[in-house]
């Protein structure tokens, strides 16, 4: 039985890499994503959210549900966690194990789908969603960001080009390494290097160019660095998770951190509050007497 789904699995997918009739878009064009894509690569575009493993407050996190979410709360970007099950199908996960996210309990990457598919979330009914239903059910309507959990590129390009997604999706890893497999194997693939204290920017990004977006934070963001940065020119992505996530509620708690993240350049905001946040930024921007750009 084993064999029987392997087999299945790796004709599927090479099946999607290959068919001219999914150079386009599983779901075409449509208005919403022309918008977002403008945006995206404008990197002095308008100011971006970015919901973190999908909207999942009331969602179970990375569920085709937790989209759905992410959209109603006027999420620019879908934040999801990719791996690779046992016998080559990207699924969507998080954690190494499925211990907290499900029903089941094991390593994530060492079950089969099939045995993936007999879970189901926590808080849900659903297993966990592959890669393709994941993006056949964003697709037009939010930009994806792939945060990879797993180093086996090549059935997550493989599934992103076959379904004609590469313009809705962008790779990220704190690795450049995986980042330059990816490229290698999907060219026009946008990708989002991780800048850490210990490598500077340039080795980062060597031969990924061009880059899309640097993922940075406050540690890492000095004046020099965010200028070098937008002179690429590209985004630059940062956090909101935990402090300043949990400053929102407050009201102008969170003023002074948010306008800090602009400051260094930050043009998309991850959160795990996308809808509040997008409110805060605009009550604190209209109480420093400044207008909206987002």
């Amino acid at each position: 039985m084993m064999k029987t789904t392997m087999t299945i699995t790796g004709a599927m997918l090479l099946a999607l890499a290959a068919t001219p009739a999914l150079a386009s878009p599983v779901c075409g064009d449509t208005a919403r994503m022309a918008q977002l894509q403008a945006e995206w690569h404008d990197p002095t575009g308008p100011l971006l959210i970015a919901s973190h493993r999908g909207g999942h407050l009331n969602a179970p996190e990375n569920s085709l549900a937790a989209v759905d979410e992410a959209v109603a709360n006027g999420a620019d970007v879908l934040e999801i966690d990719v791996r690779v099950s046992r016998d080559g199908v990207p699924f969507i996960m998080h954690d190494s194990t499925v211990d907290r996210t499900t029903n089941g309990e094991g390593v994530a990457e060492d079950m089969t789908y099939a045995e993936l598919r007999g879970l189901r979330l926590a808080g849900g009914t659903t297993p966990p969603p592959s890669l393709i239903e994941m993006l056949r059910h964003s697709c037009g309507r939010i930009l994806v960001d792939l945060d990879m959990k797993t180093d086996r590129v090549g059935p997550v390009i493989a599934v992103v080009e076959g379904l004609g997604m590469v313009d809705q999706v962008m790779v990220f890893d704190s690795d450049s390494d995986t980042l330059r497999r990816a490229r290698s194997l999907l060219p026009t693939v946008s990708v989002m290097t991780r800048l850490r204290p210990d490598s500077t920017l340039a080795e980062k990004n060597r031969g990924l160019f061009p880059i899309a977006i640097v993922h940075g934070d406050t540690e890492t963001l000095d004046p020099a660095t965010s200028e070098a940065i937008a002179a690429i020119p590209a985004r630059i992505w940062a956090n909101a998770l935990g402090d300043i996530d949990r400053l929102l509620p407050d009201g102008a708690a969170a003023c002074p951190a948010l306008a800090d993240l602009e400051q260094r350049g930050v043009s998309v905001i991850q959160t795990d509050f996308p809808r509040l946040l997008r409110a805060r930024l605009a009550t604190c921007r209209a109480e420093a007497g400044e207008g909206v750009k987002d």
